[in-house]
């Protein structure tokens, strides 16, 4: 069955799909992304089939804004500056998880991955869903991130419900910083240097 296309207006078509369990795409202001509500472990087993993904390999969660960060992480004083600082924006930050989250979104490790995009359809799909969501870069695993929700279309088309029609920005997938460990680690550069997260805490 093919993919549905869907403008940016018909977003909450989107919404539905993740509601009823299914794999959907859309744009970020880093790369395209495919994504599933966090706690559908159902969807999760078909997202690693489709990206042909490691199953040691955590996918990072997207929250629509601050306050979400604090229902699914604990989060010290330090951490907050940076979230406070510089999310949203292209950096996931790594939290100590709470114990609440499923296994599939931790596998078992004590943190996880999180992040706020400043795409205002992302944001307006995270609003509606009301739920954390699981969103991995649109590529086979080992392949280059997409960006063109073309491309994405006919790497995809038949194994996702539905994928919105507007392409991704900058093609760089976001800086991701472990807030955990003293001193901080940057395990992927991207936009957001350790740099300007090391004014913000005053190291």
């Amino acid at each position: 069955m093919e993919s549905k296309l869907y403008e940016v207006s018909e977003y909450k078509k989107i919404v539905e799909d993740l509601l009823n369990g299914k794999v959907v795409g859309f744009p970020t202001e880093t790369v395209y992304g495919l994504a599933i509500i966090y706690n559908d472990k159902s969807s999760f087993d078909k997202l690693y089939e489709i990206k042909n993904r490691s199953i040691t390999k955590p996918i990072s969660m997207m929250v629509s804004d601050r306050n979400v960060i604090e229902q699914v992480a604990y989060v010290n004083e330090t951490q907050q500056k940076v979230i406070d600082n510089l999310m949203p924006g292209a950096l996931t930050v790594i939290l100590k998880a709470k114990e609440n989250l499923p296994e599939h979104v931790t596998f078992n490790y004590p943190t996880v991955g999180i992040r706020i995009p400043t795409n205002d359809v992302a944001l307006k799909i995270l609003k509606e869903v009301n739920k954390p969501l699981l969103v991995t870069s649109a590529n086979v695993s080992n392949e280059p991130s997409l960006i063109k929700y073309e491309d994405v279309f006919d790497k995809f088309n038949g194994k996702i419900a539905s994928l919105i029609k507007q392409d991704a920005i900058n093609g760089i997938a976001s800086s991701v910083v472990d807030l955990t460990t003293s001193p901080i680690k940057v395990l992927r550069e991207g936009p957001v240097s350790l740099n300007e997260i090391l004014k913000i805490i005053g190291e």
